[in-house]
């Protein structure tokens, strides 16, 4: 039954039936411990579907069984056995983007781990998802992606300028620009797509957005 249910899950995940994953987190209760077990390979496209899954889940409990899995996941970054998620960063991002107004409070406590290198990435991914709908949130951590551009991990300095791009905030956008040479490569999810994209690309792309903002202010 493990192995029916697992393949279940990811037959969702591939498909980005979330609401599927909600109905099946309704009738088994281990639903996020398997969603977990996916989130290790973040070369592999139904790895990011898990970590977006998991706030799925979460908007569709109770109050508290949601802070339950944040709860959760920061008890597992914490841990010091070597079974720490490395996608924990990105979930919990995920678990506060569908419930902003309960859970905005908990990211101060998620960026605090910025200085630990396997959260590094996943940390600035979540400041960058956040950026879309709720700019007021992520605006306070502008200089903690200015600093991260510096990082020698293309895809920290890649998702601090995600950062920016989804903030419209062109504040450091010269410091951007240097980066516009960068051909390091990394793996980078849209939303909808997995694919490999250098951090230059992504500098270009914030670059036309800001541009186009001072163009139609």
């Amino acid at each position: 039954m493990e192995h029916v249910l697992k393949d279940r899950i990811k037959e969702y995940l591939l498909a980005g039936d979330y609401a599927g994953i909600v109905e099946l987190g309704k009738k088994n209760k281990g639903i996020l411990r398997r969603l977990i077990s996916f989130t290790y390979d973040k070369e592999e496209l139904v790895c990011w579907r898990a970590i977006e899954a998991v706030g799925f889940l979460s908007s569709g409990m109770a109050q508290p069984d949601a802070r339950d899995v944040i709860d959760r996941l920061f008890v597992m970054m914490r841990d010091e056995s070597g079974g720490n998620p490395w996608s924990a960063p990105e979930m919990i991002g995920e678990v506060i983007r569908r419930n902003p107004a309960v859970f905005s409070h908990l990211l101060p406590v998620l960026v605090s781990f910025r200085e630990e290198e396997i959260f590094a990435a996943g940390i600035l991914y979540a400041l960058a998802v956040l950026a879309y709908g709720n700019p007021e949130l992520v605006l306070p951590y502008r200089e903690v992606a200015f600093l991260s551009m510096r990082s020698g991990d293309p895809a920290v300095r890649a998702n601090a300028i995600l950062v920016m791009k989804n903030l419209g905030d062109d504040t450091y956008a010269s410091s951007i620009a240097l980066l516009a040479g960068d051909k390091a490569v990394f793996a980078c999810y849209d939303g909808k797509t997995l694919s490999e994209k250098t951090v230059g690309e992504i500098a270009g792309q914030a670059l036309k957005v800001f541009s186009k903002n001072t163009a139609s202010s």
